[in-house]
């Protein structure tokens, strides 16, 4: 699974769980201009992680807020997740 690929899965997961469109790779996607509640964030990690079958939670202990930018973002969940993407790709 590329990079794209991965950026696409968090887009769809933030627009499901929140209503709003990420459009921008630069875009945070809890920031506060998007105007949910911050417990969606939770909501959001949970979904990621049974879409890529890690525990991704430890991105946000070792990272800053950056780490929200969606491709920040898609290059933690690629270094955690490794060459199980690639099984993900062929499911």
């Amino acid at each position: 699974m590329e990079k794209r690929e991965v950026m696409n899965e968090i887009k769809e997961t933030v627009y499901k769980i929140t209503g709003i469109k990420i459009e921008d790779e630069n875009d945070n996607i809890i920031g506060c201009h998007h105007n949910y509640p911050i417990i969606y964030a939770i909501y959001i990690v949970d979904e990621l992680e049974k879409i890529f079958g890690k525990e991704i939670s430890n991105i946000f202990a070792e990272n800053d807020y950056n780490v929200w930018k969606l491709s920040n973002l898609a290059d933690a969940i690629i270094n955690i997740c490794g060459n199980s993407l690639e099984k993900l790709q062929a499911v």
